[in-house]
């Protein structure tokens, strides 16, 4: 509970610090992805700074000869606090920076829970996990994007606790005004 309570800490600050006119970011940003089906939504806080609330659907499934298969669609929540460090650079050079196409620090939290909300299969323990990412993020004309993120965190469990990888990858679509 102490790294929930450091990252909403986090948020808070970042929200009031960087209050700023000139953004480079986009106001607002609604994706659909895949390859698990996923909804995020970001929203521009400051010049290069974003917070994204991303919900996503993960998928399990157990089976072996002569027992029963299983499987289980598991509701996972992912927050992140992004902070875009090339946006500057790209728009010198030209590049595109719409849809919020640029490399990101973040830092990330996720909660996956163990009871499925479709099919049968239960897991054993609910996760929560928190850490810093790096990220890249490409939004291209017609609003499909690609993301991949990765970094080490703290990972905590019912019964255990401790480093975790933390990555991810999605392609989609982006929808919203774009710059």
């Amino acid at each position: 509970m102490k790294s929930i309570n450091i990252l909403l800490v986090f948020f808070v600050f970042t929200i009031f610090a960087n209050a700023q006119n000139q953004k480079n970011v986009e106001e607002h940003q609604v994706q659909l992805g895949l390859p698990m089906p996923a909804i995020l939504y970001e929203k521009g806080l400051g010049r290069n700074t974003t917070a994204t609330v991303e919900f996503v659907s993960g998928f399990g499934l157990r089976g072996c000869t002569g027992c029963e298969t299983e499987f289980g669609i598991y509701p996972i929540l992912r927050g992140q606090l992004r902070y875009y460090y090339n946006m500057d650079r790209r728009l010198d050079k030209g590049k595109n920076i719409s849809g919020n196409s640029g490399n990101y620090i973040a830092i990330l939290m996720a909660y996956q829970d163990q009871n499925p909300f479709i099919g049968d299969l239960t897991l054993s323990e609910s996760i929560l996990a928190v850490g810093p990412v790096y990220g890249i993020q490409r939004t291209y004309r017609r609003g499909f994007f690609y993301r991949l993120e990765g970094g080490l965190g703290y990972s905590e469990t019912q019964n255990e606790n401790g480093l975790a990888l933390l990555l991810a990858a999605r392609i989609g679509w982006a929808f919203g005004k774009r710059r």
